[in-house]
């Protein structure tokens, strides 16, 4: 299976953080994300600060983060932005670190050597 890709990653990531399945991302949904990224505010301080990020990202706190918001958020690499590698979505989303298969798979000698090998015994 070809790796997810970032698109994928970022909804994964959204999803996981939308426990209730409303599409829309409020405080206590995002908290988990901000303390992600590196947020370390009492509840009262986030409040402020998701207050802020709503309207950074141009949408009422009351409504929520939707998922095209989250992914301008993830992207956005300026100091505003809460930018994410894909290896921090996958964190985020709770999927498994990527594994490189080439570790895993202990390397085979070629017939011809084998063969050369069982000969000279």
């Amino acid at each position: 299976r070809p790796l997810p890709s970032r698109a994928e990653l970022t909804r994964a990531a959204f999803d996981h953080l939308d426990e209730v399945g409303s599409g829309r991302l409020h405080a206590r949904a995002m908290r988990p994300f901000a303390d992600f990224t590196g947020f370390d505010g009492a509840d009262e301080e986030w409040e402020a600060e998701y207050q802020g990020l709503c309207c950074d990202l141009g949408r009422d706190p009351a409504d929520g983060i939707d998922f095209e918001a989250f992914r301008r958020a993830v992207e956005d690499e300026s100091e505003e932005g809460c930018h994410c590698s894909d290896e921090e979505l996958r964190e985020l989303a709770g999927l498994p670190a990527e594994v490189d298969i080439v570790e895993e798979m202990p390397l085979q000698r070629p017939a011809s050597v084998l063969l050369r090998q069982q000969y000279r015994m």
